[in-house]
């Protein structure tokens, strides 16, 4: 575990609960939403994170799993909750690669984890980069440009085999 991780004072507020803080129980759709939204208000603005039709939309196109009698359990919220993060920069078909890729590589909560402290400690960096003599435009410009370098060096990880 990551010594933020350890001492709470995670990238302002923006973190996620860990695999073992998801609820063991096998959940409801409603009360799935209602998990992952206030979970995830953090990091979206004026807008839910997941709705009812996303789910519904993310096991017809077989990125999560269906339900087992209308119930999800714990690898599948750690699934939608990675899933509401990254819809805003990977397409469905990216997502749902990268999921198989974890799925295939181990447990669903080492990867959720992983991607925890990523997300996280990326955060961090990112407020410590933070530059005062910066203007507003030329931090979104450099942010910008680092999204879509980003973006461009994980589509070719993704590519390779």
């Amino acid at each position: 575990m990551t010594p933020q991780a350890q001492t709470g004072t995670r990238a302002e507020g923006r973190s996620l609960p860990r695999y073992h803080q998801l609820p063991a129980l096998e959940l409801y759709k409603d009360q799935v939403l209602e998990l992952v939204n206030r979970s995830l208000a953090p990091f979206f603005r004026d807008e839910a994170a997941l709705t009812d039709t996303m789910v519904n939309n993310y096991v017809k196109l077989r990125v999560i799993a269906p339900p087992v009698r209308k119930r999800y359990s714990r690898d599948q919220l750690a699934q939608l909750m990675l899933v509401c993060l990254l819809k805003r920069v990977l397409s469905i078909a990216q997502l749902r690669q990268l999921l198989e890729l974890q799925r295939a590589g181990g447990s669903v909560e080492r990867s959720y984890d992983g991607f925890c402290e990523a997300l996280e400690a990326e955060l961090c960096r990112g407020d410590a980069l933070r530059r005062p003599e910066e203007s507003r435009e030329a931090g979104l410009t450099r942010h910008a440009v680092s999204a879509f370098a980003c973006k461009l060096a994980f589509e070719q990880l993704l590519a390779q085999e």
